[in-house]
């Protein structure tokens, strides 16, 4: 994994540290390819990302933009946007840097998470996502096995569907199959109706330095992220059922402290 983080890295920064700064300094991670490029072994991924993907919270955009201008890179494109690509609500604008070599996209959150946008995409396969310190999997029985689930929210609210279609035939055509849920109940006891904490131990946290897995407790995520927890839910037709359909979710578990009432300060003197 290290080594195929620093030939991904190398071909935007000049040292992985680099990188990793940037992440930890905005709360912010990388997602896309670029994580199923580290995550699965090299002989199943002969193919290479087009360009890194940073996501960010949009109370961090001014400092990574002031960041990644200090290592070469400048706004080529800026879109504002009212849903994500994929019919998603958590992205705000999309961002694209050069440095007329190499093409970073920024894709900011409307909320407090860096992480918001990538639990509403199209499928499972693209729920991971690299910290300054760890390595993140949603769904490792599935991702790992070159399998996926379909976020049923994009595929079914999206209009027309086409940009879902077309990024589950992008996929399919990097060794990823489509599962039903049902189909996997048995084996990996999950279910697409199933509420999902970032937090609980179905999910692999990988950290980067040691390569073994960890297990972040909810001050970790804060110290690394920002928030307290994130729950999602993929939603879909309800297994074995012809009619009831739960809607795709996401919910942040944000820091209030900074509205904690008097009262209660008070009672802490």
């Amino acid at each position: 994994m290290q080594h195929h983080l620093h030939l991904l890295t190398k071909l935007f920064f000049d040292r992985v540290e680099t990188l990793l700064s940037l992440l930890w300094s905005c709360d912010a991670v990388v997602s896309g390819s670029c994580v199923l490029h580290i995550l699965l072994p090299a002989n199943e991924t002969p193919w290479l990302p087009g360009d890194l993907d940073i996501y960010v919270s949009c109370h961090q955009l001014s400092y990574l933009t002031m960041l990644l201008e200090c290592e070469g890179y400048v706004i080529v494109h800026e879109h504002s946007m009212h849903t994500g690509p994929y019919g998603s609500s958590s992205i705000c604008a999309i961002v694209s840097f050069s440095n007329f070599r190499q093409s970073i996209d920024v894709i900011v959150s409307s909320t407090a998470a860096a992480v918001s946008p990538i639990f509403e995409f199209h499928s499972t396969a693209v729920m991971n996502f690299i910290t300054a310190d760890n390595i993140f999997c949603a769904y490792p029985t599935l991702t790992l096995h070159l399998l996926s689930m379909v976020n049923a929210g994009p595929l079914y609210f999206e209009p027309f569907g086409f940009k879902t279609r077309c990024a589950l035939k992008k996929y399919a055509g990097r060794g990823f199959a489509l599962v039903a849920c049902s189909d996997i109940h048995g084996e990996s006891g999950l279910c697409r109706l199933m509420p999902r904490s970032i937090t609980d131990q179905r999910g692999l946290w990988v950290n980067i330095s040691k390569m073994q897995g960890v297990s972040l407790s909810v001050a970790e995520l804060f110290d690394c992220l920002g928030f307290i927890d994130l729950i999602w839910v993929l939603g879909g037709y309800v297994c074995g059922a012809v009619y009831p359909f739960v809607h795709a979710q996401c919910f942040l578990i944000e820091d209030d402290s900074w509205v904690t009432p008097t009262c209660v300060l008070w009672a802490r003197c």
